[in-house]
């Protein structure tokens, strides 16, 4: 996702904000933020979910904790909510032992500007992009962001970091064009990036086959599913954005790439699925996925 910043932020706060889904975890929001956050505990591993107010993009951060300090999966978009992130990752009294990129696109790592630009790890598609083109995308959204600090590249596999196993995987060709899954086994926690909107509009691609097949191989492996965007989710949620991915591709296919029809899809998507929170997220996508 690589929105244009002021038309999504009044997009966004302008529009409708239903009830969201039941999350998963233990409300343990600190008084004042406009965030909010969640923690799961499993098998000794506490993970915690920080996720941003609607003006964020409602984008989540998560933070596994280990003996070795914290590992960070994704950032923030906004200065606002990476800075209440900031602060909370300060109260855990814990340095960052990692901070993990699931996929390239900005609104999950504009705000790291504003942790310290710690050193980050991303998958080999992903490093690439922020290698060429972050310090580009930064100065053509005129950002208070600044490139990546990127350290080093992650492959498919196992790392084990304090004590917690990660499983790595990689999926191909979906929102974006590489996803990082991070399984934290110990907590029965899957980190899947933007795979998940949960109640929230996607900014959808033209990959949507691949996504739905990438969300149809999740199945039930494990109980909590950690997601881009909005609340943590159980398996059981995963077919409604299979639903959500299917009706919105059938709206996209032969449809013009024009703002009128853009917004008939939008509207159609948004009577669909009423709960759904965030819809200049899907006109964003639209205007990109659909042909010129």
């Amino acid at each position: 996702m690589q929105p244009t910043r002021r038309p999504l932020l009044a997009g966004l706060l302008a529009s409708f904000l239903a009830p969201a889904a039941q999350a998963q975890g233990t409300d343990a929001t600190p008084a004042g933020f406009a965030g909010r956050i969640f923690t799961n505990m499993g098998g000794g591993v506490r993970v915690h979910t920080y996720l941003a107010p609607a003006a964020g993009a409602f984008v989540t951060s998560h933070l596994i904790e280990t003996r070795a300090g914290l590992v960070l999966v994704d950032g923030q978009f906004e200065p606002g909510p990476a800075q209440e992130l900031g602060r909370y990752i300060a109260g855990l009294g814990q340095p960052l032992a990692k901070v993990l990129l699931t996929h390239a696109h900005p609104d999950h790592w504009f705000g790291l500007h504003h942790l310290g630009r710690p050193p980050v790890h991303a998958a080999p598609v992903t490093a690439r992009f922020l290698r060429d083109n972050a310090a580009a995308v930064v100065q053509q959204r005129r950002a208070d962001s600044s490139a990546p600090n990127l350290a080093g590249e992650i492959t498919a596999g196992v790392e084990v970091i304090g004590g917690v196993e990660l499983r790595y995987r990689l999926v191909a060709d979906t929102e974006a064009p590489e996803m990082l899954l991070v399984e934290v086994p110990a907590a029965g926690a899957l980190i899947v990036g933007d795979l998940l909107y949960n109640r929230v509009h996607a900014v959808v691609s033209r990959g949507i086959d691949n996504w739905v097949a990438a969300l149809d191989g999740l199945g039930a492996t494990t109980p909590l599913i950690l997601g881009g965007h909005g609340e943590p989710a159980s398996p059981g949620q995963l077919p409604e954005a299979v639903r959500y991915l299917r009706a919105v591709q059938a709206l996209m296919r032969g449809a013009p790439n024009d703002q009128e029809r853009i917004a008939a899809i939008a509207a159609e998507m948004a009577r669909g699925f009423p709960e759904w929170r965030a819809r200049p997220l899907l006109e964003l996508g639209l205007s990109r996925a659909l042909p010129a």
